[in-house]
């Protein structure tokens, strides 16, 4: 291990020949590790994909066959990207560990809100492809799979001292930011979703556009219950050579930076019109608009102080 000194902050980072996770060492070390890895690279390619086509994606009719396709497909490179970032953070026994994890207790609480209000609040799903399980669809499970990866690195990125391994009470404020960070990607999203789009619907609608304080409350507990079980197993899996290069880190805070910059492209192509519910009436423009200064603060604001941490990052494989 080397350390670097910055100010009265020290930064651990990997030496040439080994770095631990858990009790481990990294997966494919050694000096033919001077290249970055092919798996690596893919994701960088795949991520070069995804970026364009998920930005086109909301610039189309909602409904639209375009629109369905256009989605599928930057649906799943999203997917490809994590599992191979997370095979490559975890192996693919760990990454399966993850996606059970998350998937499991995403569904059980979704599930639990469907039926009994905690802890999102009553409310359905409508509309949402694919089959559905006592009323959640499996879409719904896989994105909080594949959106909760990029927000469990980047809490792993902005809490620990070394990302690939947590020391002590790491374990447990790792989660908790992770918990954040993930309810910081529904906070813009829930008034367009369920609000414009009625792709949720509420059976009380209040707060923010029609959005009840209690979703986001349930987003933070799903996110931090979550991270928190795989954390408690998350040391008996092994990484890759590939965690101790910048470029792994830097890959969650581009797919988070895109996924913020849909808002003002959504924005800029807002349909005109008025939306209501009940006794309350909103411009759709505004709903909008108001999505757009969300993401300034609860995802812009997490890539800004992720590319600032990755600044000390320094490369020795």
């Amino acid at each position: 291990m080397e350390s670097e000194r910055t100010g009265d902050h020290v930064l651990t980072r990997p030496s040439a020949q080994a770095l631990p996770i858990g009790t481990g060492s990294l997966r494919g070390e050694g000096a033919e590790n001077s290249r970055p890895p092919l798996a690596l690279t893919l994701c960088w390619v795949l991520t070069a994909l995804w970026l364009p086509a998920s930005l086109y994606s909301v610039t189309l009719a909602q409904g639209s066959t375009a629109a369905a396709y256009s989605g599928a497909i930057q649906g799943l490179l999203l997917v490809l990207i994590m599992a191979i970032h997370g095979s490559l953070s975890y192996g693919w026994r760990g990454l399966g560990a993850y996606a059970g994890v998350v998937g499991t207790v995403s569904f059980l609480l979704e599930a639990c809100s469907i039926a009994t209000g905690f802890p999102f609040g009553f409310y359905h799903h409508q509309g949402a492809p694919g089959p559905a399980l006592l009323g959640v669809p499996v879409t719904v499970m896989m994105g909080y799979v594949t959106l909760g990866w990029f927000a469990w690195m980047l809490a792993r990125l902005l809490v620990r001292e070394a990302g690939w391994r947590a020391a002590g009470i790491e374990r447990f404020i790792t989660p908790l930011v992770g918990g954040f960070i993930l309810a910081g990607f529904d906070y813009p999203l829930d008034p367009i979703g369920s609000t414009v789009r009625n792709m949720w619907v509420f059976r009380h609608p209040s707060g923010q556009f029609g959005v009840p304080l209690t979703n986001y409350l349930g987003w933070i507990l799903t996110g931090w219950l979550s991270f928190q079980l795989f954390a408690l197993v998350e040391h008996k899996f092994q990484a890759s050579a590939a965690v101790a290069r910048r470029r792994f880190w830097l890959l969650p805070a581009i797919i988070w930076l895109g996924l913020a910059l849909q808002y003002p492209i959504m924005f800029a192509v807002a349909p005109a019109g008025v939306v209501e519910f009940g006794a309350s009436r909103f411009v759709i423009a505004d709903i909008f608009e108001a999505s757009v200064a969300a993401s300034l603060f609860s995802m812009m604001f997490v890539v800004l102080i992720a590319l600032v941490r990755l600044r000390s990052f320094r490369e020795t494989v």
